[in-house]
């Protein structure tokens, strides 16, 4: 799977793991789902620091939300370039 289906819209792309993780636990206080998704690594040869650090991942809500998932973390984070 190189890409989500087209049942999603992206949110975040490539956010770093910190600022995706946070964004996904305030979707889901909101109880909004999402879906973190970025290119394929070997997880094994690289160790979970690593790979989170070079494999950004795009953050996605499914289609219809994303108006609502952006007004949350507008809320708990200004308003940001977009």
């Amino acid at each position: 799977m190189t890409t989500p289906s087209d049942d999603y819209d992206l949110l975040l792309a490539a956010a770093d793991a910190t600022e995706a993780k946070l964004a996904q636990n305030l979707l889901e206080l909101a109880g909004i789902p999402s879906l973190m998704h970025g290119m394929d690594r070997d997880f094994a040869e690289l160790g979970a620091a690593v790979h989170m650090a070079v494999s950004r991942q795009d953050l996605y809500v499914p289609k219809g939300a994303l108006e609502a998932a952006q007004a949350v973390l507008d809320a708990a984070w200004g308003e940001r370039d977009k």
